[in-house]
């Protein structure tokens, strides 16, 4: 059995898929502090767990129209979010082995800051920061918070990320060699210009001339991250990602979607092993299987219906709420999360059933039951889908969400031969591929390696 690697799903707000700060067990009022998120990276790096994965959302749910949705304002769907990679020094500085994943938006960025900003952050972390590359699927917050003229059709923004992520690895790889970075007193010269050198790029999307001003860090390029799951989508990420987010639910289709994601990176020239793959994991743990069940039920009811609708919306842009309940989504497009609309078009489903159903979907695969019976589903998600890890959800909030799987399930797997013997250490692509700390050859940024 392959050992998985572990990563935990987070927002830096006080909820999440599961909406469950109403929970009684939830405890997130301290998410605007740096401590209590250190306090959750000190036990995710205690307890084995490789890196700590923070989603983004830039805007709230909104309707057509651009405006607020009430209910995600009053219930808390994906509001308020504080901007993530403001956090990660202070948490660096906290362990020294925990790897930390960040989200931004090649929609909303500009690829000179964002790379200028991940690098500083690559460098004060040792090469344990990974870049999860979105391109943003609540489009009317673009207009309506960023000023963009309008929203942007789907494939044209897989175009720009393709453009952002190509020019983002000639700032990386393609400005400093090794050793530019000389420092020599006696000649008063700081940088050996022979071994510096000016990036041009003029593309459709972006142009830049000049040098980039941040010498190679540890990795050069961070760890790449990507979660689509359009087939446009699969496309970029078996053409950039290092580790692919996906979010099955079925054993079966979790297993095709593997198998797909590694036979397109061989369609790209891309060794098959090269991407990870790590599938989203909801868990609950209790003593019997009864309690579970419980719990489970527990966590399932906390959101509202009408804060799924709203979380529905912000990802896929179709707005549940203000539909017939009793109409199908059969013939309802969309230019945002086309992926996750299609999972509910089935022309037998109503609205209403939809909206009933949504609770029990979102996210990854659900696991429920007692140390050793969690310890069982896990094995057999591995065993039949062939998936290199898992990045466990946010559930209750805080600490909460992961202490029994650390305390009673991780030392199963770990005896099982599914974790390591000793968490794993070095920089975050080192832990996660067993490899370089930089890219492989066989990675489209290599060819701009100096």
């Amino acid at each position: 059995m392959k050992n998985i690697v572990l990563g935990a799903f987070e927002i830096v707000g006080p909820t999440f898929l599961s909406n469950a700060w109403s929970h009684p067990d939830s405890d997130t009022r301290g998410f605007t502090t740096l401590a209590y998120w250190q306090e959750l990276a000190r036990a995710l790096d205690a307890g084995g767990f490789d890196f700590l994965f923070f989603a983004e959302a830039l805007g709230y749910p909104m309707t057509a129209d651009g405006a607020a949705s009430e209910v995600a304002l009053r219930e808390g769907v994906q509001f308020p979010v504080l901007e993530p990679l403001s956090l990660i020094t202070g948490l660096a500085a906290t362990v020294d082995r925990l790897g930390f994943v960040v989200t931004t938006s090649t929609t909303a960025e500009r690829p000179f800051t964002n790379a200028r900003r991940f690098s500083t952050v690559d460098h004060l972390t040792r090469g344990r920061i990974g870049w999860n590359i979105v391109t943003s699927d609540n489009q009317e917050a673009m207009v309506k918070l960023l000023g963009e003229k309008g929203i942007t059709p789907h494939d044209e923004r897989y175009r720009r990320a393709a453009e952002f992520v190509d020019l983002s690895l000639k700032l990386w790889e393609g400005s400093w060699e090794d050793g530019a970075l000389v420092m020599r007193k006696e000649s008063r010269e700081l940088v050996d210009l022979e071994r510096l050198h000016e990036v041009q790029h003029h593309g459709e999307s972006f142009d830049l001339e000049g040098y980039y001003p941040i010498p190679p860090s540890p990795q050069r390029t961070p760890t790449l991250f990507q979660a689509g799951a359009s087939s446009r989508g699969k496309d970029f990420a078996s053409t950039y990602a290092e580790c692919v987010f996906i979010q099955e639910r079925d054993l079966a289709k979790g297993a095709a979607l593997v198998q797909e994601l590694r036979e397109r990176a061989a369609a790209h020239g891309r060794a098959p092993e090269s991407i990870k793959l790590v599938n989203g994991l909801s868990l609950v743990i209790a003593d019997t299987e009864e309690e579970a069940a419980v719990a489970r039920e527990a966590l399932t009811t906390a959101p509202s219906r009408e804060a799924m609708g709203a979380l529905f919306m912000g990802w896929s842009g179709v707005d549940l709420l203000s539909l017939d309940p009793d109409a199908t989504l059969a013939e309802i497009r969309t230019e945002v999360g086309q992926s996750l609309l299609a999972q509910y078009q089935d022309p037998t489903l109503t609205v209403g059933g939809v909206l009933d159903r949504l609770r029990e979907t979102m996210g990854g695969f659900k696991v429920t039951g007692t140390p050793e019976s969690v310890a069982d589903q896990i094995e057999e998600i591995v065993r039949i889908t062939d998936v290199d890890g898992f990045l466990v959800e946010h559930s209750v909030g805080g600490v909460a969400t992961y202490r029994r799987f650390i305390d009673e399930v991780m030392p199963l797997l770990r005896s099982r031969g599914l974790l390591p013997d000793e968490p794993r250490r070095g920089t975050l692509r080192e832990m996660l591929t067993g490899g370089s700390a930089r890219l492989p050859a066989d990675h489209p940024g290599a060819r701009y390696t100096v």
